[in-house]
């Protein structure tokens, strides 16, 4: 088997073992993560009035 049959092995074989969590994948725990932060921001923008620099 020459190098860069084996490299290429290598390759398809870590592909298909390929154990990475993508975003989109994490379901509840993320969507939940998402809406506290959207609350806490909505929150801080409607109770915070606007404030004028002082010199």
């Amino acid at each position: 088997m020459t190098a860069k049959t084996r490299f290429l092995n290598s390759i398809v074989t870590s592909a298909k073992t390929q154990d990475i969590i993508m975003p989109w994948t994490r379901g509840s725990a993320r969507r939940a993560s998402i809406a506290r932060r959207r609350n806490a921001q909505n929150n801080t923008q409607a109770t915070e009035a606007p404030t004028a620099k002082r010199a």
